[in-house]
């Protein structure tokens, strides 16, 4: 249980700390994906595993009857732990998406956060005449 309490501390403050960010930054927001990222990669790690214990464990149950072969509680053990492989898939894709944020201000924002300079276009059209 001590373990237990630590993770949930851990996650509180890890929590607390991403919503204290102020985003005035580009570095605050570079801090705030980074961090959402390696949180989604853990859940995401933590996910699978329990997927795999809970699968293994639901294999060693006794059947019901003696309808049931191995084959039939294996068959139910995986579709019991597919929601939880699908939990952790939807848990690496937070960590996907939050880098494709980076990317994204990167490509769109470049010129405000001291990047490239804002170029000029080749040809300008005048709408007056």
């Amino acid at each position: 249980m001590a373990t237990d309490r630590s993770e949930s501390n851990k996650a509180a403050e890890t929590f607390k700390e991403l919503a204290e960010v102020e985003f005035d930054a580009a570095s605050d927001i570079q801090t705030y994906v980074k961090k959402v990222k390696d949180l989604s990669k853990a859940f995401a790690l933590e996910l699978e595993f329990a997927a795999e214990d809970l699968e293994n464990r639901l294999r060693s149950v006794d059947p019901a009857s003696e309808e049931e072969t191995g084959i039939v509680i294996a068959r139910k053990a995986a579709r019991v732990a597919k929601p939880a492989k699908r939990a952790a898939e939807a848990a690496r894709e937070v960590g996907t998406n939050m880098s494709k944020v980076w990317g994204s201000l990167n490509t769109h924002f470049d010129a405000q956060m001291g990047g490239r300079k804002v170029r000029e276009p080749k040809k300008k059209i005048d709408l007056e005449s």
